[in-house]
């Protein structure tokens, strides 16, 4: 703008270049000109950089409210890495109908390596029922 103004009425060689070295000393115009402080963003924790499949690490929790047919709810699978989304529908929120859907979700996207949740009720009736199961014996008999 200062730039037109001069321009107007005066015709000054390297106008830009003079301005900004004019500017550049002027005390007041420098306090106006100060820029907003701004905070460094974090960075990402290391499970979002890894280079791992989509659904590879991932989080989930219920989403809602969802208006469904027959009052079902809704789970959503998030990917850590990708943020893609998938969507599942439960009957209820019992821990067997968790399961139900995990197992839908592996069969569909693959075994997550990492996997977030909050400490719902039926997520920690999961991982009870997961850590009482003999690993080992269903291994062996499962091996070709």
């Amino acid at each position: 703008m200062l730039l037109n103004i001069l321009r107007e009425h005066y015709w000054i060689l390297n106008t830009r270049k003079t301005v900004r070295s004019v500017l550049s000393k002027c005390v007041i115009c420098l306090r106006h000109a100060k820029r907003d402080v701004t905070t460094p963003s974090a960075s990402l924790p290391e499970n979002r950089i890894k280079d791992v499949a989509a659904f590879g690490i991932i989080g989930f929790d219920l989403a809602g409210p969802l208006y469904l047919k027959g009052g079902s709810k809704a789970w959503i699978y998030t990917c850590a890495v990708f943020r893609a989304v998938h969507f599942e529908l439960l009957s209820s929120l019992t821990t067997e109908a968790f399961l139900q859907s995990f197992r839908r979700f592996i069969a569909r996207s693959g075994r997550p390596s990492i996997v977030y949740c909050d400490n719902g009720s039926n997520f920690i009736g999961a991982s009870d029922y997961l850590k009482s199961v003999n690993w080992t014996e269903i291994a062996q008999f499962s091996s070709i």
